[in-house]
């Protein structure tokens, strides 16, 4: 594996592959966020495997963030409810921005209160919430329910359903930020990226006149960006098929690179340099296409740390709070007027 270091990467990549006339590479312009189209066009789901739901929940952690459980916001067709988790601190004079958590768990596993990075992901996310935000970690169809572009169809729905209610909770609709690990890295890449993409609209139970499901920034830890050369079991299960035997293009639309523009929002990226589940590499050929494309981009890899920040495989402690600090950082820099500042520890 290429060494990386841990500083902002400038390398010449190839240029990505051209895509069919009928598969526009880059999105529309970006719409007002109080009218969207309601086209879609789905790929077939897979029969649903229906999972428990948790009865919702209200509690409060230190700090007086108060975080409610499994809040419904969707109900695809064939699909159990899908819910979200809603962590709001103490009412602000300003509207808070909005941040929305995609879990990852190579699109089959995982959910809204899990990650690898982290022993406590609820106590984790409240902390990030009492800094000034209202946070959101989302539940999405997984593969074995439904294949892509589900998973992305319930993110953009999330978005449109937070937009719709921020002020019930005192969130800002216009400062929306999604950060994802692993498979969330991706999906919330896709959001970033393929805003006005009409074949991925969500369905047609969130209304033709829902908010929209463009947001404002994206942090990306660790995850894969071009599926076009993975070939693992996991992708295959989300494309629904193996990438080289997939339909024309199926492979290249699930890939963040194919739709980044001049009007992609800033990123944020980070990744440990050993990481053999996702190579830095693809994390590196993100930068460099958002980069050509003028999008404000930062990299960060942290030397010797794998997948999930960790090391002899459990998470790193200094690495993951120096990938806290820099989130805080480049939230409190992408929306300036929130009343935010980094986390000492």
């Amino acid at each position: 594996m290429r060494r990386l270091g841990a500083a902002l990467l400038v390398a010449g990549l190839m240029p990505l592959p051209a895509i069919s006339r009928n598969e526009p590479p880059v999105p529309i312009a970006r719409p007002n966020t109080d009218l969207r189209s309601s086209e879609s066009e789905v790929l077939a789901p897979s029969t649903p495997i229906p999972r428990p739901q948790l009865p919702p929940q209200m509690i409060t952690f230190t700090g007086g963030v108060g975080v409610q459980f499994d809040v419904p916001y969707s109900s695809p067709a064939g699909s159990r409810p899908l819910t979200l988790d809603l962590y709001a601190p103490q009412p602000s004079p300003i509207p808070m921005p909005i941040v929305l958590y995609v879990h990852g768990g190579g699109w089959n596993s995982g959910d809204s209160r899990h990650a690898l990075t982290f022993s406590d992901f609820p106590q984790a996310l409240a902390r990030l919430a009492s800094n000034g935000y209202l946070v959101a970690s989302v539940n999405y169809r997984l593969s074995q329910q439904a294949h892509f572009p589900a998973a992305l169809q319930d993110v953009k729905t999330a978005i449109r359903w937070l937009r719709d209610h921020a002020s019930d909770y005192g969130g800002d609709p216009t400062r929306l930020a999604v950060w994802g690990m692993s498979a969330g890295g991706q999906l919330a890449a896709m959001a970033g990226t393929s805003c006005g993409v009409p074949r991925f609209e969500p369905d047609a139970n969130v209304g033709f006149n829902a908010p929209s499901d463009c947001v404002e920034a994206v942090i990306d830890w660790f995850g894969p960006m071009d599926l076009e050369g993975l070939g693992d079991g996991e992708v295959a299960q989300y494309l629904g098929c193996e990438p080289a035997n997939c339909p024309p293009v199926v492979a290249r639309l699930a890939s963040p690179l194919t739709f980044i523009s001049e009007t992609t929002p800033p990123f944020l990226i980070q990744q440990g340099s050993a990481d053999t589940v996702v190579v830095p590499e693809q994390s590196q050929k993100l930068y460099e296409a958002l980069r050509r494309k003028a999008v404000p981009a930062e990299i960060v890899i942290y030397p010797g740390v794998g997948h999930g920040f960790t090391k002899d495989g459990k998470p790193d402690p200094d690495t993951v709070t120096k990938a806290l600090a820099r989130l805080s950082d480049f939230l409190a820099v992408t929306f300036p007027n929130a009343p935010l500042k980094a986390t000492k520890k």
